[in-house]
Parts: C-alpha cells; sequence; structure tokens
C-alpha cells in the first residue's frame, strides 16, 4: 500500500510540475507605448451598408461533451440546433471547449468550425472562428500580460478570427488595464450572456487598438428562457455564407443587440416577442462629420461615447416623442465615436466606432516584441529550480 500511495503522489507532482512548466516557459513580452486613433480621415464602417442584409447569428454556445463533464446541460446538438432556429437565427455556431462540433456543417450553409479555447482557473478564454487545429496548450495558473499576449499569437495563426471572451467574467481574468497593451486581436466580446464588458472594449479603444464587438448568449442550457436570445450578432452580409460572415466580423460590419429579458415568461412567448420586437440598424451614415443611425424602432435614449468611455451626448426621449435618428457631430477632439441606443422596452443596440486615422490605409499596431534577453534569464532560473526540487524529492 505504500509503495501504491508513493507511486500516486509521483504521477500528482508529475502532473501539477507539468502544469506548472506550461505557466513558466513562456516568451517574456516587452509592450510598447499605445497611440490613440488620430488623423483626419474618419472611418465609419456602416457607411456602405444595406438594411435588407443582417444576419442573426449566435457564435459562442456549448453542447453536452465529455459525457457531461462540461457544462453543456440540456444541449444536445440537435436541441441545440432547434431551438435557435425557433428564434429565427440565421448562423447557429456552437463553440465547445477545446473542440471542434462539426454538427452544423450538414445543416448552416455558413458554418464556421470553432471552439472555446481555455481551461484556466482564471476563465482567460478565447471565442476561436475559423479553426485550422484546436490548441490543446492553455496555461492553468495566473496568466501575466505576456501569457495573454502569447496566447493570442499563438491562437491567431491557427484560427481566422479569435475573439476575447467575457473578459469582464472573472476578476483576474482580462484586467481592464491589460487592454492597453494587448493586440493582435480583431474582435472583443462586449455582450455576453454572463457579463457585459464595455470598460475593456474602451480601454482598448482609447489605446488606439482597432476592435469590434461581438454579442453571444454562452449558453449551456438553450431549454431555459434566461439562457437564449439573450446577446445577438447581427451581420451585415448578403448571404449566410461563411467568407461573407468572417468578412462582415471582421470589417466591423456588425451591432450587438442586448435583448430584454423577462425570467417569468414562457419561451413560446418570447420567441414571438423576439420576432416582432428586434430592433434593426436601417442606417449609420457619416456626413460632414455629422453620424446619423436611424434604427426600426422608437429610441428612448441615445448615447454617443467616446475616448475613456465618457458619453459625449446623450439625448433622451419620452413615449409620447417618437424618435427612429440619432445624430452626433463628431469634434476634432473626439478620436473614436461608439453609440449605445436604449429601446422603450429595455433592449439596447450597440454600434462599433467610427474611429480616426491618418488614411484610408488602415494599419493596426502591435506593441508585442519578445525580449530574448529576460526570457533566456527566467527560464534559466525555472529550471535551476526545477532541479533543485528534484534534487529534493530524490533525497
Amino acid at each position: 500500500m505504500k509503495k501504491f500511495f508513493r507511486y500516486f503522489l509521483y504521477i500528482v507532482i508529475a502532473f501539477v510540475g507539468f502544469l506548472v512548466a506550461m505557466n513558466l516557459f513562456v516568451p517574456v513580452y516587452v509592450f510598447d507605448e499605445p497611440v490613440p486613433f488620430h488623423g483626419d480621415y474618419l472611418l465609419n464602417p456602416y457607411q456602405d451598408i444595406d438594411s435588407t442584409y443582417w444576419k442573426c447569428c449566435n457564435f459562442h454556445g456549448h453542447t453536452r461533451q465529455y459525457g457531461g463533464v462540461t457544462n453543456g446541460r440540456n444541449n444536445g446538438n440537435a436541441v441545440y440546433d432547434s431551438m435557435y432556429r425557433l428564434f429565427g437565427y440565421d448562423h447557429v455556431g456552437i463553440s465547445d471547449y477545446n473542440k471542434v462540433n462539426s454538427y452544423e456543417n450538414d445543416r448552416d450553409p455558413g458554418y464556421i468550425p470553432g471552439y472555446e479555447h481555455g481551461y484556466n482557473v482564471w476563465k482567460t478564454h478565447q471565442v476561436c472562428l475559423g479553426t485550422k487545429k484546436v490548441r490543446r496548450i492553455d496555461y492553468f495558473f495566473y496568466q501575466t500580460l505576456s501569457h495573454k499576449q502569447h496566447m493570442l499569437n499563438r491562437l491567431g495563426e491557427q484560427n481566422r478570427v479569435v475573439a476575447v471572451a467575457h473578459p469582464s467574467f472573472v476578476d483576474g481574468s482580462y484586467n481592464v488595464r491589460d487592454m492597453k497593451y494587448l493586440s493582435n486581436y480583431k474582435i472583443l466580446e462586449v455582450l455576453n450572456g454572463f457579463v457585459n464588458s464595455p470598460e475593456h472594449w474602451d480601454m482598448a479603444l482609447s489605446n488606439g487598438h482597432l476592435v469590434y464587438l461581438i454579442a453571444d448568449d454562452d449558453t449551456h442550457d438553450v431549454l431555459k428562457v434566461n439562457d437564449i436570445a439573450l446577446r445577438i450578432t447581427y451581420l451585415n452580409a448578403k448571404d449566410n455564407d461563411a467568407n461573407q460572415l468572417y468578412d462582415a466580423l471582421l470589417a466591423g460590419k456588425s451591432v450587438g443587440v442586448d435583448f430584454d429579458l423577462d425570467r417569468q415568461e414562457e419561451m413560446n412567448h418570447k420567441v414571438e416577442r423576439f420576432k416582432r420586437d428586434i430592433p434593426y440598424l436601417y442606417s449609420a451614415k457619416l456626413k460632414d462629420n455629422c453620424f446619423a443611425v436611424n434604427v426600426s424602432k422608437p429610441i428612448r435614449k441615445a448615447e454617443f461615447i467616446g475616448q475613456n468611455g465618457v458619453v459625449l451626448k446623450s439625448d433622451w426621449h419620452e413615449i409620447n416623442d417618437i424618435a427612429f435618428t440619432a445624430s452626433y457631430h463628431i469634434q476634432s477632439t473626439d478620436q473614436y465615436v461608439r453609440t449605445v441606443l436604449t429601446f422603450f422596452d429595455g433592449t439596447t443596440m450597440w454600434l462599433n466606432p467610427v474611429t480616426r486615422h491618418e488614411s484610408q490605409i488602415i494599419e493596426k499596431q502591435r506593441l508585442d516584441h519578445i525580449s530574448y534577453f529576460w526570457t533566456a534569464a527566467l527560464w534559466f532560473i525555472c529550471i535551476g529550480i526545477i532541479l533543485l526540487i528534484i534534487k529534493f524529492i530524490k533525497k
């Protein structure tokens, strides 16, 4: 029995040591200081959209996998698909943990292979779309800025789109201050079924990172009324075609909708209300520095938000003061302007920002550089400590 426990202890120590080693042997990055948006050219991602082309999408949701070990609850593939089709979704995405689910491949013409990467204790996760290969490696313990940047870089090589997932879900995951320096990702999950993260978005935008939004349910039980059709991404694409969806997402031709939740209503009533009350963006035009938004439902409040999350303008309307439009004249000091519309039922619509640039040729900044000196120094110290621990265990 002693021998058994000794070998068991060796196995546990080896496994924990492996997890620790993965966390330790990561390149050390140094970061340039970010440069905020500047210049005379205003980039409006919605300038040429066609309002008849909106596609209703969800990219982040889980089915029952690994024998129920992961949290998929009642989400069998067929149930998951049928519930989203019931609401009228054009694109039904599945993002199981560290596994590509191909169920939608024969059912969705816009099928996009994807998964949610990450199994660390701090929920530092990413939604990966257009997956070529699932990355099995993750850093199990607390992640520094170098860990997060290195993972974004590696995932970017293996996926067409990498989105930072629910950054404010756990304190210590993606901290707001991280977004000042992290780069080489293009999409941020600003709206999530569990938590919204506008502070992270504003930190990235305020430091010149051209990052567009995505909105997802992150559903774990599609049979619960409070777990489906909550946060919706609408992409402006002519067809439900994977390449068109990718292009729309990366070009910022998307809006996020935070649909009003009534936890007491029946599912069939929510389906009816969703199809009847969901708002649509008709246009968002920029002319002579005036940004004007036109939508399908009367607006209760229109907010235009700029640098550091400051509200630049807020317009309120009463129920008898019907307004389908809102506008803001962009000032020379405004580095970016994003819009949030609130409707009378509590639903909100989030638009991507209008941003300043030096020309129509947009170059997204990269701030990260590997410090080979500090990487070598860290690894040398780690190897020394590991050898000392092995020597101690042998004794």
